[in-house]
């Protein structure tokens, strides 16, 4: 028969505590039972997600749902039109002190990827039926570079960015601070632009630069 010493007994008894294997177990298993029924509670469904996003001041067209991963520093800064597909992991980020907003604005029929990353302290415009894959980062936004200045200090420089209609922006390409992306122009995955592009351009490299004009 197992025996514990009580607190009390262990003070004024030598004998070690004996460990009650059996109550660890009922202990182990009733924890364990609850963590699966926690993991079967409903979690918040996107339609949830949006009308919460919506309370919190961001505009969402009918028909575009918000992932329960999507981020957002600031949900009165950001607008996104009617049916718009938004994957998981997406950070809307309006990294600026707290001003009247929309600040970060998307068209109607929009494709946001997995993981895309919006920087935005100025304005960003993204026009309808756009495509935006997977990894795509824009930032309107960047560091001073002058001598005798801490890079800390720094000011940031902040320039616009506007995409126009029927865009397609490859997966992990990157969009930097004054650039506007003409209608129908492709810009080709892991490109870094810097510079305004036509309409239907297509634009890849490091920066970017023109390759061929589309048709």
């Amino acid at each position: 028969m197992l025996h514990v010493n009580t607190p009390r007994q262990s003070l004024t008894n030598s004998s070690p505590i004996v460990d009650n294997e059996p109550e660890r177990n009922v202990v182990r298993e009733f924890g364990q039972r609850l963590m699966r029924r926690i993991a079967l509670l409903p979690r918040p469904t996107n339609a949830v997600r949006s009308a919460i996003m919506r309370i919190r001041g961001a505009s969402i067209g009918h028909g575009t749902s918000i992932p329960a991963s999507t981020m957002c520093t600031w949900p009165h800064q950001l607008a996104i039109g009617k049916e718009c597909i938004i994957q998981p992991d997406v950070f809307f980020n309006y990294d600026h002190y707290w001003t009247p907003g929309p600040s970060i604005q998307f068209g109607n029929h929009v494709f946001i990827g997995r993981g895309c990353e919006f920087n935005i302290r100025c304005q960003l415009n993204v026009g309808d039926d756009c495509l935006i894959a997977s990894g795509v980062k824009m930032i309107d936004h960047d560091h001073g570079s002058d001598l005798g200045c801490l890079m800390r200090q720094q000011e940031n420089n902040s320039k616009p960015i506007s995409i126009k209609d029927n865009v397609w922006i490859g997966v992990n390409a990157t969009i930097l601070k004054g650039v506007t992306i003409g209608d129908g122009a492709i810009v080709a995955a892991a490109s870094v632009v810097n510079r305004s592009i036509g309409p239907n351009e297509v634009w890849a490299g490091v920066p970017a630069r023109m390759i061929r004009k589309r048709g």
